[in-house]
């Protein structure tokens, strides 16, 4: 009996330890998965602390990618910067609406709508591959709703007949009804996308179908006939669209095929205020490659920009104080 009653203490003293209670808090982190009424799937996450010194941060995962992809970065965000972090699915992806149109446009469109159903006047944005490009548009064609963008290995420009051709073709051709498993459907693709990371980012789309039911065992989650039709207008980016001033840092990886100095000078030309930063030892999917530089530069880029904001507005304040005097 007296080992239950000294369990008992041990217990009730964790209980009130600092550490227990970090931990309760983690727990209490809001973190919900819904979908708006325009049809974009999203996870909401809230830090416990939350007193939202930052605008909320809006994650855009690339092609065949999905809001899991942003899980732990926007987890990690939202406690850091104390506020709401949103991780949308693309339309034709993961649990958003499919949907027979997929211009640019559309997509960028599709990011302003979800802000207006969610009343957020202003957020941060941070988008790999195609949901870079769709930060970059709306930065451009509606700069009063962004305070700042993370654009990760893409760049404001067209994308001549590449890689995505193949890789949405060998996806077609893939025979759903043979398959047996995600092992042989990567050593199937192999060949097309030599590269086991892509291989893996592009697989996780697939999914089992129960035996119970009728046709193929597996499925894909995303859209692939509508992708396949649209990615000519997704490689593309429009020719003529307003310089924008919203802060943004062009995050690439040192490895990725993606950057050249052609890129980078167009970036500078539509984006006034630009920064450029590589992750060593990163391809083209760098928050998978490189997770944790990944987020300590995204981390900082946010943390440095509010840190400067906040400065000026104090000078400001003294200036405006002064003049009273």
């Amino acid at each position: 009996m007296w080992t239950q009653i000294l369990f008992n203490k041990v217990l009730k003293h964790y209980l009130q330890s600092s550490t227990m209670i970090k931990c309760h808090q983690l727990l209490r982190q809001l973190h919900r998965s819904s979908r708006s009424s325009s049809g974009i799937s999203y996870t909401k996450v809230s830090s416990p602390e939350a007193g939202h010194n930052h605008a909320p941060v809006l994650f855009l995962h690339g092609l065949f990618g999905s809001k899991m992809n942003f899980n732990k970065p926007a987890k990690l965000l939202a406690a850091d910067l104390k506020t709401d972090c949103y991780c949308l699915d693309c339309r034709n992806h993961g649990r958003s609406e499919w949907r027979d149109e997929m211009s640019m446009i559309d997509l960028a469109e599709d990011i302003v709508n979800f802000t207006q159903e969610m009343g957020l006047e202003k957020v941060n944005m941070v988008g790999h591959s195609l949901g870079g490009k769709q930060a970059c548009l709306v930065s451009s064609l509606y700069p009063q709703l962004v305070q700042s963008a993370v654009i990760v290995d893409i760049f404001p420009v067209s994308f001549s007949v590449s890689h995505l051709d193949n890789v949405c073709a060998a996806l077609c051709l893939l025979p759903l009804s043979k398959i047996q498993s995600r092992d042989e459907a990567s050593q199937l693709l192999s060949s097309q996308i030599p590269s086991e990371v892509e291989r893996n980012f592009i697989l996780s789309n697939l999914v089992s179908v129960p035996r119970k039911e009728p046709g193929p065992r597996w499925k894909w989650r995303c859209n692939i006939d509508v992708i396949t039709n649209s990615i000519a207008d997704i490689r593309g980016y429009p020719d003529s669209t307003p310089v924008s001033n919203v802060r943004t840092l062009f995050l690439y990886g040192g490895n990725s095929d993606y950057m050249s100095p052609a890129r980078v000078r167009r970036s500078k030309e539509l984006f006034s205020n630009a920064s450029f930063q590589a992750i060593e030892g990163a391809g083209h999917i760098v928050h998978f490659e490189q997770p944790e530089l990944f987020y300590d530069a995204v981390r900082n880029f946010f943390v440095k920009y509010e840190s400067v904001s906040d400065s000026k507005s104090e000078s400001f304040i003294n200036q405006s104080s002064q003049e009273t005097l």
